[in-house]
């Protein structure tokens, strides 16, 4: 039969509480009688032992890092600067990990530092930072305005010259006094002469402390087995080990219950009944914390379900493989976050493309409506003035009135042709045909359909095209898009202005580059200007005729061929749009590849 997930941790919590206590007890007894007079020496030693191998490794570990970075060619070359000042040294102290860091000149005054130090201030004399690098990097302690700090002391060296010196150290502090208590597991007191510098309990005093014994103390007539000591601390004794934590003169206390263990066989029921009832607490520690452990995936669950209701559909559980119900709850929790996740991607997605597909409609509606009035209001209106007043007309006004006619019906033809190529390129129903296409005929072609508007503005056009250059491509829709590059650049070209039209043979393709004279895109324009239904200029100054779909079909023609329309300002003013076509590797290959097996 299998518990449920509430009874198993009832159950093992209680059980780690009583196997813990039972067998710290069984241990206790054992013990007690048995080693209670070797524990005195063996827990000073190793106190003293811990202790020194401690410090010896920290500051080993600090005059190696320092020795590192007092070599780095960036601070070396840093500190030869002339002058130098602090912003200089910034990038370079900063990946330095260490609570003090600071570079010192070969005078001793701080060029540069951080957390305790002050550009300017004299932090070392010179005779002392002399002595101090004689025999390379040294460790100190030094007193930094209002607290003294455990410092490494490196010299910058550079071609045999001293140009000042790296030190990196932390405070003698509390977090200090901390770190080695957490380390040696005994309350710790840093202190010089009656200057407590940092201290560190594990069960802070109620009360007053009696520091006066360790003000007694003198470090020059202590031994380097350091001495043990007495504090009175809240009217209780507490003994420990003294032992220096430098050679400048900084001590260390390190609490240990001495007597305690000296007395342990004479109290030894009190002792077994306090130890079992600090074992109980801690026992109940334990499984207070083992049940913390396990219940901490439902809070995760519950994170993860309010992350969720607040829109954060990205929120997960860890799979939870040490319990079969909350790892299939976690399971199943994450596959109904994937799927509402992606629903609601697929019904975010569907809206933008819907408003997308919206706003280019009613784009599309007014400029085609805009232009499709347009010609055939002056078709009409020149049609009421034939037809009212033709009779009385001489033979040039006729003339000039059906010019007029037949001009609107080949703009009006234009303008629907295009809406019909732009509709069909959409939607994806263009009929293709490959052929071989002189690019030579293609730039005269596409000239030659704009001589109807050089009676509204003559345009210079100039062809430059290598002899021979030829492509498989649909000739028709090459010449439209070209054209509609051609008519791009004659419509922005003053009047008398030149088009240079050049093609050039590329890495497998060619390019056909179409520059005017004319404005240029504008920088904020040139994102958007091959997208469809957009267009240059100001819509209330100098809008250009057209529905904004001629560069779209154009870039759609060139990308179905392999290539695109690219566009850059031409040298001397004006735009250039290049055409680049590739003669392999293409969509329009596929696309006849698969009409014909249609």
């Amino acid at each position: 039969m299998r518990l449920g997930f509430r009874t198993r941790l009832v159950a093992g919590s209680t059980l780690q509480v009583v196997a813990f206590v039972a067998a710290a007890m069984l241990v206790l007894t054992v013990l007690t009688h048995r080693y209670a007079a070797e524990q005195v020496a063996a827990a000073t030693e190793q106190a003293r032992t811990s202790f020194a191998q401690q410090m010896a490794l920290r500051m080993r570990s600090l005059r190696r890092e320092t020795r590192e970075f007092a070599r780095s060619p960036v601070l070396l070359a840093i500190a030869a600067i002339p002058d130098v000042d602090e912003a200089t040294f910034a990038d370079a102290l900063a990946g330095m990990e260490a609570p003090l860091v600071a570079v010192l000149d070969p005078q001793g005054r701080v060029v540069a530092g951080r957390d305790g130090w002050r550009a300017g201030e004299q932090a070392v004399d010179a005779a002392a930072l002399t002595r101090s690098l004689t025999e390379g990097v040294q460790d100190h302690v030094w007193r930094l305005r209002n607290r003294h700090a455990l410092v490494a002391v490196a010299p910058l060296l550079q071609g045999g010259e001293l140009l000042g010196a790296l030190v990196r150290g932390e405070p003698v502090d509390d977090a200090l006094a901390r770190q080695l208590g957490t380390i040696a597991a005994s309350d710790v007191l840093l202190w010089q002469g009656t200057e407590v510098l940092g201290a560190y309990w594990h069960t802070r005093p109620r009360g007053d402390v009696d520091l006066s014994p360790l003000h007694r103390l003198q470090p020059t007539a202590m031994p380097s087995t350091g001495a043990t000591l007495e504090l009175t601390v809240d009217e209780l004794p507490r003994f420990g080990l003294a032992l220096p934590l430098h050679r400048d003169g900084v001590m260390v206390f390190l609490s240990e219950d001495l007597r305690g263990i000296e007395t342990l066989r004479d109290q030894a029921r009190g002792w077994l009944l306090a130890a079992g009832g600090l074992l109980a607490i801690l026992g109940v520690l334990v499984a207070l914390h083992t049940a913390a452990r396990l219940s901490r995936p439902l809070r995760g669950l519950t994170g993860a379900a309010d992350r969720m209701s607040q829109g954060d559909l990205t929120a997960r559980v860890g799979e939870l493989p040490q319990d079969d119900e909350l790892g299939q709850l976690a399971r199943s929790f994450n596959t109904m976050a994937t799927t509402v996740q992606r629903l609601v991607a697929d019904v975010t997605d569907k809206a933008a493309r819907a408003e997308a597909a919206n706003r280019a409609k009613d784009g599309f509606l007014t400029s085609i409506s805009h232009e499709l009035r347009t010609p055939l209001t002056g078709i009409q209106s020149t049609a009421e003035l034939l037809q009212q007043f033709g009779a009385e007309a001489s033979p040039a006004e006729r003339d000039e009135f059906l010019g007029t006619i037949l001009r609107e019906s080949e703009r009006l033809g234009r303008r629907i042709g295009d809406a019909l190529e732009f509709a069909s390129l959409a939607a994806g129903t263009t009929t293709w045909t490959l052929g071989r296409v002189e690019l030579q005929r293609l730039c005269e072609e596409a000239c030659r359909r704009l001589d109807s508007l050089q009676t509204l503005k003559a345009v210079e056009f100039s062809i430059l095209c290598p002899q021979g250059a030829a492509l498989q491509g649909d000739r028709e829709h090459l010449t439209q898009a070209l054209w509609h590059l051609v008519h791009n650049a004659w419509q922005w070209s003053p009047a008398g202005g030149q088009v240079e039209l050049t093609a050039r043979e590329v890495a497998n393709g060619f390019t056909i580059e179409v520059a005017d004279r004319g404005p240029g895109v504008p920088a904020h324009e040139r994102a958007r200007v091959f997208e469809a239904f957009a267009q240059g200029g100001d819509v209330l100054v100098d809008k250009p005729q057209g529905i904004g779909i001629g560069l779209k079909i154009a870039a759609e023609i060139a990308r179905l061929h392999g290539g695109s329309v690219e566009y850059a300002d031409r040298n001397g003013g004006g735009a250039c749009f290049c055409l680049l076509l590739r003669t392999g590797d293409r969509p329009i290959d596929a696309l006849v590849a698969q009409a014909a097996a249609g």
